[in-house]
């Protein structure tokens, strides 16, 4: 029996130590699910106990002595979620990120901002979400991402920077374009494309005077402060990017006429509706398009007399769009090198971008080097330097501009061509035409292979595509330097310099075989623009806490000088075909150039203050003083004031559980404007001076007055209001933020209209006075969240109006005409953009006679009543809306499902009008026969088709005049992006010694509908459309992996 017991007692503490040793010690690792690397420091817990430890630099740690009753552990880190996991002897954990637990740190004016304490108006976007997009500028990456942002692309062009306007029209005769601020210092608008988005660790959106007011003069338009990435003290890193995809066509043509019967049926209807007879307009349909698309049919039986159109074989099926245009590719790599010890930290990185257009020999080519490095010296001195280079190439394809009467402009030239007419050279068989090396010929309809009319003859956008060069080459340097100065505790004196500098040659060069300059055998222009900018500022900053106060203050200096060098050249009559450099030319035809600067000195202020982590007040002030005015008008003081309440930090709302945070703010301010621009929109640097251009007469100076100066002129001037609340809710899964801004500008620069026979266009003033107001929302909620599976949804909206408050007294009564076509009328208590044209009154139903409205008038001249008149010349203009949206926003969608990752993100506008004249150009009655039709001129008046909105036929010119018919809903709703990715298991990763890899596919412009085939109205930021263009939808596969 003694045996049997000790035997047992031997068992049992056997399969005690057994089970205490399979849990007495656990050892793991820690890593980060977004990127795979260690989490160092990160707490890990014994459930329930005490016992714990920390990660070590590799994520790793070890627990000893857990006790036998433990079943789970808890691992936690500061901006990630906290993850419970069974215990076993070895675990892996990998945390997810949960950027809710975090205060949110936002880049501001000098630095940055906890968005709890902060009390203007801003908008982060980050540098994650701009990577997801496929975009040559960074300035594409912000459409539909902040409320109160908006993005106007102009162009699909790869390389071509987007135009950004926040909270509405900022100005009208000055600048609305935001300020770019790139790591603390100024960045010219002109250069954001040599940015490479790969670099960009996050975007802020700057708003309102509290945020702005710092930047002074140049900010009136609000910020967008953009911050490269840097290195971590953490271990080295290496990341390396690739992707290949392709670029189509995003917008498809108008629905234009491509059939080429219907088309010459149609030319036939006219000549009968003109003639009265349909045998005289089959004799005269040839003289009236020039060219008989039929093999083997006379000239004056292409349409019998009673218009049926003939059947015989066509010549050509050439199709002008699909020769001119083509699918381009798209490849991307990018390698960057970031790490760090506790005194120094360093990022590098190199990027290549080619981006193929649309365009047959149109691309945008980038190679770009960045290199961020910081270093501490002692406790007292910290230093940075952050330099970058890129190269770039744009070949555009054509001349730059989108204007319909440009016949270079392949957008426009392939939809306004009549289909009749073949790109390539026939014979009358319909047999195509080779030279002698077995290449196609090209047909310019100049009479040689066929006859065009409607203004398109010598021209032809398929074979000059191949022999003009339109290339734009840039030189980008940006040099950043920072020395700060900790002296003691809570103080900082800080110096920082930038110096940007872009070299510029464009060369525009038309051939001497075809178009146009084969008249003068072939001209070239040349561009050299050389543009410095160099700003330096010294600051000194205090913080410090007592008790519940807490406050900092800082005061600085900065100056600011921007130098820009002009050379232009225009030589023609060249030697050798193909080449566009001057030592192939022999003509010189003008040259011009030109030294412009400006400056700014200014000094500024800024004080915050929070008592408890609860009431914040901020106020800050600055003087400029610019150069761009005389030198008694020169400075300009403004400030701002703001403050904010953070609720939920009262005792009375703490203990609400289902409220995490509600925040109420305001702010008041004053901000100035001193960007003054010509009719042409370029800026005036001295629009205080009379100035001059010299030229020559038969050997003598000749001095012509070309610009009248304003030795008056001043600051435009902004007071800004902004009120706001911030809330979140069930954990942070449902966010809402809400702000009401007002902005009223007064003194506004204004290019005045003077009299023709002064010789002057106008004069700079400040005149005018303008309200912009609205409201801004987002929301975000997590519908969803568990261990495998999140969905996040977005949602931002803006809706502001724009109103003038005043006018000069001799203008109150008629308002001041203004905009392409004179189609905008300023006037008080109405918008910016008002439309002010005439009213189409539809179509007289017996006689097809295209109709207006006019107004009735007593012997006095009043206005009693309207009729409707056939006479365009006695019709009447009315106010007629707004080109201005009524509501624009975005919405996004993330998803992800274990190591699977989807996300959506869409833009979109309601309301606002806009001027289609690309189709006011399509529905001539006949009066441009040459030029196409949209295929709504079917529905042209005839007597069987009386009730109809498209007059008769019959080659009147006033058909298509401007008026009302030509005016459409500018809404739309646009598929920005879509990207699938997919993040291989850790596991994997140790086969190639990589921390992470993922692979994706990603589509941007996926779609956009809008309210006519072919309108896209992102591209006219006025409302007047023209052949933009168009937008590319780009596809690519992509692959990312970490080392």
């Amino acid at each position: 029996m003694k045996r049997k017991l000790m035997l047992f007692m031997t068992f049992l503490v056997i399969g005690i130590g057994l089970v205490n040793a399979q849990i007495s010690k656990v050892t793991g690792t820690v890593t980060s699910e977004e990127d795979g690397l260690p989490v160092v420091g990160a707490s890990v817990l014994v459930k329930g106990t005490t016992v714990g430890t920390v990660t070590d630099i590799d994520g790793n740690f070890t627990i000893n002595n857990v006790p036998s009753s433990a079943k789970t552990l808890v691992v936690s880190f500061i901006g990630l979620q906290s993850q419970e996991v069974a215990i076993k002897p070895v675990v892996k954990i990998a945390l997810k990120s949960d950027s809710e637990q975090l205060d949110e740190v936002m880049v501001v004016a000098y630095g940055t901002a906890k968005k709890s304490s902060f009390t203007g108006s801003a908008a982060a976007v980050s540098g994650e979400n701009i990577a997801k997009l496929q975009v040559s500028s960074v300035s594409k990456a912000l459409e539909g991402a902040a409320a109160g942002v908006q993005v106007i692309s102009t162009s699909g062009q790869p390389g071509e920077n987007s135009k950004i306007r926040i909270r509405g029209i900022g100005s009208f005769s000055a600048s609305s374009a935001p300020l770019y601020i790139v790591d603390g210092m100024p960045y010219e608008e002109d250069a954001v494309n040599a940015l490479n988005p790969s670099d960009i660790e996050s975007m802020s959106i700057l708003k309102d005077a509290a945020s702005a007011a710092l930047y002074g003069s140049r900010a009136a338009n609000g910020v967008v402060m953009i911050t490269t990435k840097k290195g971590s003290a953490d271990k080295s890193r290496v990341s390396v990017e690739a992707r290949w995809g392709v670029n189509t066509r995003a917008i498809p043509e108008y629905d234009i006429m491509k059939d080429q019967r219907a088309y010459v049926q149609t030319a036939w209807v006219v000549g009968k509706n003109q003639l009265g007879d349909g045998a005289k307009a089959s004799e005269d349909l040839i003289n009236k398009i020039g060219y008989n698309p039929f093999v083997g049919v006379a000239n004056n039986a292409m349409v019998t007399p009673d218009g049926v159109v003939s059947s015989a074989p066509l010549k050509h099926n050439d199709d002008w769009a699909k020769e001119a245009l083509h699918n381009g590719t798209r490849q991307e790599y990018n390698v960057s090198v970031q790490g760090g010890s506790s005194k120094s930290t360093h990022f590098l990185s190199l990027g290549y971008l080619k981006d193929e257009g649309i365009l047959r020999n149109t691309n945008f080519d980038r190679f770009s080097a960045r290199a961020n490095i910081t270093h501490t010296v002692n406790k007292y001195i910290d230093l940075s330097g952050n330099l970058s280079y890129a190269r770039s190439e744009k070949n555009a394809g054509q001349a730059e501009g989108a204007s319909l009467s440009n016949f270079s402009n392949a957008f426009m030239f392939t939809q306004q061509i009549a289909p009749i007419y073949p790109v390539y050279a026939y014979d009358a068989n319909g047999v195509q035409i080779f030279d002698e090396a077995g290449q196609p010929i090209y047909d310019f309809g100049d009479g040689t292979y066929s006859t065009r009319l409607g203004g398109f003859a010598n021209q032809n956008v398929a074979a000059n595509s191949d022999l003009d060069v339109h290339r734009t080459l840039n030189d980008n340097f940006s040099g950043r330097g920072s020395v700060n100065l900790n002296l003691f505790k809570g103080f900082k004196l800080s110096a920082n310099i930038g110096y940007d500098l872009i070299n510029q040659v464009r060369t525009d060069h038309m051939n001497q075989l075809y178009g146009d300059a084969a008249k003068v055998n072939g001209r070239t222009y040349k561009y050299n623009i050389r543009s410095q900018s160099f700003t330096a500022n010294q600051i000194a900053s205090y913080a410090n806490s007592l008790g519940k106060h807490s406050f900092d203050v800082m005061v600085g200096h900065e100056s600011y000088l921007y130098i820009t060098s002009y050379q232009y050249t225009h030589k023609y009559n060249f030697y050798t075909v193909g080449n566009p450099e001057f030592n192939n030319a022999i003509t010189m035809s003008d040259m011009e150039s030109y030294t412009q600067e400006h400056s700014i000195e200014s000094f500024f202020g800024r004080l915050n203050y929070d008592y408890d982590d609860k009431y914040y007040f901020s106020a800050s002030l600055r003087t400029d003083s610019s150069s761009k005015f005389h030198p008694d008008n020169r400075r300009g003081t403004f400030w701002s004031v703001g403050g904010s309440w953070r609720m939920t930090q009262e005792e009375w709302l703490k203990d609400v559980e289902w409220l995490n945070d509600l925040k109420v703010k305001a702010s008041f301010g004053t901000q100035g404007n001193d960007g003054i621009l010509d009719e042409a929109k370029n800026p005036v640097y001295q629009p205080y001076l009379k100035q001059y251009k010299i030229s020559n007469n038969n050997g003598d100076f000749s001095v012509v007055e070309v610009y009248r100066g304003n030795k008056d002129l001043t600051w435009e001037k902004s007071k800004n209001l902004n009120v706001g609340i911030e809330s979140a809710f069930f954990d942070h899964r449902l966010k809402f933020d809400m702000e009401y801004f007002l902005k009223n500008t007064s003194d506004m620069l204004y290019n005045m209209p003077y009299p023709i026979s002064s010789g002057i266009s106008y004069i700079p003033m400040n005149l005018l006075d303008m309200k912009n107001q609205g409201i801004e929302f987002t929301v975000t909620g997590t519908p969803v969240r568990t261990e495998d599976f999140e969905w996040v949804i977005s949602f931002n909206g803006t809706h502001y109006r724009n109103k003038i408050i005043s006018l000069p007294e001799e203008k109150r009564k008629d308002g001041i005409i203004h905009g392409t076509a004179f189609l905008f009328r300023l006037t008080e208590g109405g918008s910016i953009y008002d439309l002010y044209t005439y009213e189409y009154a539809g179509v007289n139903p017996e006689t097809g006679a295209a109709q207006w409205y006019m107004d009735e008038k007593d012997e006095k001249g009043n206005v009693i009543g309207r009729t409707v008149t056939e006479d365009y010349s006695k019709a009447s203009k009315y106010d007629l809306g707004s080109t201005l949206p009524d509501f624009q926003g975005g919405l996004s969608m993330d998803f992800s499902y274990k190591n699977f990752d989807f996300s959506i993100g869409t833009n979109f506008q309601i309301g606002g009008q806009l001027y289609d004249s690309m189709y006011a150009n399509f529905m001539h009655a006949g009066s441009n026969i040459g030029s196409n039709w949209h295929n709504d001129i079917l529905n042209a008046w005839t007597p069987e088709n009386k009730y109809t909105d498209v007059p008769i036929m019959d080659g009147s010119q006033n058909a298509n005049q401007q008026s009302s018919r030509f005016l459409i809903d500018a809404s739309y709703f646009n598929i920005r992006n879509i990207s699938l990715g997919y993040t291989f298991p850790n596991k994997w990763m140790k086969a190639i010694q990589a921390n992470s890899a993922r692979i994706y596919v990603s589509a941007d412009n996926v779609a956009m509908f809008s309210k006519r085939k072919g309108l896209d109205p992102r591209q006219y930021e006025y409302g007047y459309s023209a052949a933009n263009y168009s937008a590319i939808r780009a596809i690519s596969f992509g692959v990312n992996i970490n080392f």
